[in-house]
């Protein structure tokens, strides 16, 4: 009789437990998800991009190479040490895609479409910003204009 008597006392801390560890589970990943989210706040409001970082060298130079699709909200923010004139090779890139470059203030500078490289690697043009640039987002074709981003607007990185 007395093993019944503390069943519902450890029923009930074990589910305290597991509740305690879930919260704690719930607000690590939104840590994390808001880690890789940047907003660019425009004139109809903030636009909320999934990004992967590119911060590496080899990161930056793989970039999205050999993606056949990138997610609606979705992007590869590059991050330089610096900021100066960017240049951007498509090479095994499958899709096409715009570049936001963007200054070390966060304001936006330019949006520039970029097509997918032909096999010819030989005929993949540079594209390179028109302006000092400190990060670069590479989202899909038409991005900005259906989210009505604009030079000027700015961009804002959580957790960096």
């Amino acid at each position: 009789m007395l093993i019944d008597s503390k069943r519902p006392f450890f029923l009930t801390l074990t589910f305290l437990i597991v509740c305690l560890v879930g919260i704690v589970v719930y607000q690590q990943y939104k840590k994390i998800a808001e880690k890789n989210q940047v907003v660019i706040y425009t004139g109809a409001g903030p636009v909320k991009i999934n990004v992967e970082y590119a911060e590496t060298p080899e990161k930056r130079i793989s970039g999205l190479m050999n993606r056949s699709a990138l997610s609606k909200f979705s992007g590869m923010l590059f991050i330089f040490p610096d900021e100066k004139m960017r240049e951007f090779w498509m090479k095994d890139t499958l899709i096409p895609l715009e570049i936001i470059f963007i200054g070390t203030k966060g304001n936006i500078n330019e949006i520039t479409s970029v097509k997918p490289c032909t096999p010819d690697v030989l005929n993949c043009p540079i594209y390179t910003s028109k302006e000092l640039a400190r990060f670069a987002i590479e989202v899909n074709v038409g991005f900005s204009e259906q989210n009505r981003i604009v030079e000027g607007d700015i961009l804002e990185i959580s957790g960096f």
